[in-house]
Order: structure tokens, then sequence, then C-alpha cells
């Protein structure tokens, strides 16, 4: 008929923003899972921040490379008495690296851990968790202690690092650096705790 030309034809809905709807949604549920689930697992958020060190130090390698670099054993000077470079050693700053490494693989050994404690939940897991996260608080207080005494020879004028005013308060490398393992320590410290806490008490070991 006639009038049927003239009927209003349903406008379809955009497929990408059908798409972007449907996909919203997915993430709306599965965030509203995620927080659910610690509800129901006690240990999960212990576990979480027990992880934190394996994903914060490698992250922030970008940063790390470069302020170990910057703190090299070997360092050519300019030397006023003589009027010529001269190499010195410090060799309170030749572990940067070696700590670092330590850092990198306790973080990761304590991303199994930190599964580890969220599956298990016993004390066994907690414990483990806290061996890696001692070693991490360990190498990362050297480090940092690298860190600090190469700002201390800078201020005193014992090292000549070429830039004028150069201080570690104003490079974004050593800040990031600081800043991610000061976090990744304190992050592991507080889930080990929580994990003492919050561990199960009942939990017994099966043998099969």
């Amino acid at each position: 008929m006639e009038n049927n030309r003239y009927e209003e034809v349903e406008k379809k809905e955009n497929k990408f923003v059908a798409v972007f709807k449907s996909f919203g949604k997915y993430l709306s549920k599965v965030w509203k899972d995620f927080i659910a689930s610690f509800r129901y697992n006690n240990m999960k958020l212990a576990g979480w921040l027990i992880a934190v060190p394996g994903i914060f130090i490698g992250f922030f390698l970008q940063w790390h490379a470069p302020a170990v670099k910057q703190m090299a054993f070997d360092r050519t000077v300019w030397d006023d008495a003589t009027s010529s470079l001269i190499k010195t050693s410090y060799i309170g700053f030749d572990y940067t690296g070696i700590a670092l490494f330590i850092l990198m693989l306790a973080g990761i050994l304590n991303i199994f851990g930190a599964a580890s404690v969220i599956g298990k939940k016993n004390l066994g897991s907690v414990v483990k968790a806290t061996i890696f996260t001692g070693i991490i608080v360990i190498a990362g207080g050297a480090y940092l202690f690298a860190i600090f005494f190469y700002q201390s020879l800078i201020s005193k004028g014992s090292i000549n690092t070429g830039i004028e005013n150069f201080s570690i308060w104003g490079d974004t490398n050593f800040i990031m650096s600081i800043i991610s393992i000061i976090i990744s320590m304190v992050s592991a410290i507080a889930g080990c705790v929580l994990g003492f806490i919050k561990y199960d008490r009942t939990y017994e070991k099966v043998d099969r």
C-alpha cells in the first residue's frame, strides 16, 4: 500500500556504537567481579601488594638503567690542581647493577609467591613471600644508599659529573627509580604483614 512508503523506518543502531556499548558492559562486569573477588578471598589484597615489586621494578627499568649508568664505577673528572683529566673509582657504586638484578629476580619470584598466597592462603606461602620480600628490602636499601651517597659526594664536590649544578633531585631517571623502589619495598612489606594477619589458620596439608 502507498501509505507504507511514508511509514517511519526504524533507525538501526550504528555497529561501532553497539560494539562499544557491549565492550563497556563487559568491562563493567569484569571490574565488578574483580572487586567482589576481594571479598571472597581475603588474601587477594595481600597477594597483589606482594606482587607489586615484580611489576614495578621491571616496568621502571627504563629509568633504573640510566641511573645505574650515571653512577659508573670509573669516572673521569677534571682535576683543578693538575689541570688534567683523572679517573676516580668509588667502590660504593659498583654494586648498583647487581643490586638492581637481585631486585628484579626477587620481584619476579615474589609474583609466584603472591600467586601462592592468593591460591593456598596458608602460612607457608606467606613465609616464602616474606623471604623474597626480605631480599627486596635488603637489595633495595643498598641501592637507595648508593644513590644518596652518590648525591652526597656531588654536594661535597668530590665528584664532578660534567653537568652544571647536577642533582639527583632534578633528574627524572633518579627520581622515578627512587620512587619505584620505595613503593615496591613498602608494598611488599605491607602485603606480608597483611598475609600474616589474614592467612587461613585452618589450612591442613593433605598428602596425596
